[in-house]
């Protein structure tokens, strides 16, 4: 298995389990160190329940290999080959579960996976729980492993393996990822129930409330938190990663409509998993949450759905970290559309491996605090001049409208998410928006009045794989994120 490295200055993972133990219980770790070196030492466990035990660790550095051997009675239960590293949650619906055999190039991926033997993961079995059960154990459909394993590697999450995969090719430092997700699933079903009651989600929305059977159980409130996550929060990890909103945008109907609450459940599940880990563990109480916008899904769509998911996914900034989203990162799927053995509007986009590298680039400044980019270009400011629109952004960028503009505009914002556009401007020229220097775009009407204007405001702007309009100009060229803002006549608009 991969533990997490670091901790206080005596404290750091905990390894638990079940059962009373017997006086006089002991437990030995051992460990060579990164550096060559033997440490041996002696550890009590505690009984902390009628039935739940846990041993305390001391903190050990990144690539520290070490073995506990634990003794109650007769027994003895023996943990070898435990490496530290950084723990990963990865969680979400079928995005982040998608396997890394059904991505492209797979077996190209997975074969050359299998040397990278310090990167382990384990997946949790699907499970529901009504109620919340510290002390509930978790089923491992996965058991930890590495990915000399190709069985087992062809079924873990695609995102969340090249994830680490990206992080430990420029860190160096182990990664053990834990894979507990479920397709299909709202936010709901991952918050408990103090987020829902914080966001005023109604409680006749829940589908165990009013169709008890209708739509499968792991759409109720709060029984995947109960089940898949909060059994694990005794866990010291680094952070998580999330892969989610599908449903809450309309997919498979039911829970769509919820669709509008997302901008508070999303930020304060975020705050509430914090919150539990860091008071279990030695978890930070702003560890790092990486997660992914929302992908394309039907090509000729203008249902406004998953656009607002993606907005909501930032807390209406459109950008994160944000004042809202402290230590909060993302990356931008919306150039991967995949038209998948001829199905046009596949929901499931195989390209996964650029979209975990920019899930990465992002992850190694916020959670490693390295010198990479967090975002692609984002508008500083807007000004207006009778009916062009100058556009003014923070970094350098390319732009290309070979397929369309990527510029919609709205008379409100309500239209602008109900997918109701003045003018779509699907094939228009130079004329009409250009890139006048550097970091600025020119955006040419023909009315003068007060509008929302939005940038790739639609469920799939480009069927072009990487062929969205605004580009990064540098080596690392992350896209440009959807916006929208309200544009008033000779009025200069600044963004947060």
């Amino acid at each position: 298995m991969v533990l997490q490295r670091g901790g206080s200055n005596s404290s750091g993972s905990k390894i638990w389990g079940y059962g009373a133990l017997e006086d006089n219980s002991n437990a030995m770790f051992e460990c060579l160190t990164r550096k060559g070196g033997k440490e041996q030492s002696k550890k009590i466990p505690v009984q902390i329940s009628s039935n739940t035990w846990e041993i305390n660790l001391a903190p050990q550095q990144a690539g520290d290999v070490c073995q506990l051997q634990i003794t109650s009675g007769e027994e003895t239960i023996t943990l070898s080959d435990i490496l530290f590293g950084d723990v990963w949650i990865c969680s979400g619906q079928s995005n982040m579960e998608q396997r890394m055999g059904d991505i492209i190039d797979s077996e190209e991926e997975i074969a050359n996976a299998a040397s990278f033997s310090d990167i382990r993961f384990a997946i949790v079995q699907n499970a529901i729980a009504y109620e919340e059960d510290d002390d509930l154990d978790i089923i491992l459909d996965v058991p930890w492993t590495d990915p000399s394993n190709e069985e087992y590697l062809k079924n873990m999450s695609a995102i969340c393996f090249l994830y680490a995969k990206n992080i430990y090719l420029e860190t160096g430092v182990p990664q053990g990822m834990v894979a507990s997700d479920w397709g299909g699933t709202p936010i709901e079903s991952w918050t408990n129930e103090e987020v829902l009651t914080t966001c005023n989600v109604p409680q006749s929305h829940d589908p165990c409330d009013i169709c008890e059977g209708c739509y499968g159980e792991m759409y109720c409130y709060s029984v995947l938190w109960n089940a898949m996550i909060n059994p694990l929060k005794r866990n010291f990890v680094k952070g998580f990663l999330w892969y989610q909103g599908e449903t809450n945008g309309g997919y498979g109907g039911y829970l769509g409509f919820n669709r509008d609450y997302y901008q508070c459940t999303f930020p304060a599940m975020i705050d509430s998993w914090r919150k539990e880990f860091s008071e279990n563990s030695m978890t930070d109480e702003l560890a790092p949450f990486g997660f992914v916008q929302l992908a394309a899904w039907r090509p000729d769509s203008l249902e406004a759905s998953f656009p607002v998911i993606r907005w909501h996914q930032t807390a209406d900034y459109g950008y994160v970290p944000n004042e809202r989203m402290e230590n909060v990162f993302m990356a931008v799927a919306l150039d991967t559309y995949d038209d998948k053995e001829g199905y046009p509007g596949n929901l499931h986009p195989r390209y996964k491996q650029i979209v975990a590298e920019r899930l990465a680039i992002a992850g190694l400044n916020t959670a490693y605090d390295l010198n990479f980019p967090t975002n692609g270009p984002f508008p500083l400011s807007i000004s207006m001049n009778g009916n062009e629109i100058l556009i003014t952004y923070d970094k350098d960028l390319t732009f290309n409208n070979n397929e369309f503009s990527g510029f919609y505009h709205c008379l409100s914002n309500a239209e602008c998410d109900f997918g109701v556009f003045l003018n779509n401007w699907t094939e228009i020229g130079l004329e009409k928006v250009a890139q006048v220097s550097s970091n600025q775009i020119v955006v040419i009407l023909e009315e003068e009045e007060d509008f929302w204007l939005s940038y790739i405001w639609r469920e799939t702007p480009v069927l072009t794989y990487l062929g969205l309009p605004i580009y990064e100009d540098a080596e690392i060229s992350l896209p440009s994120p959807p916006w929208k803002m309200l544009v008033e006549n000779s009025v200069i608009t600044y963004f947060n």
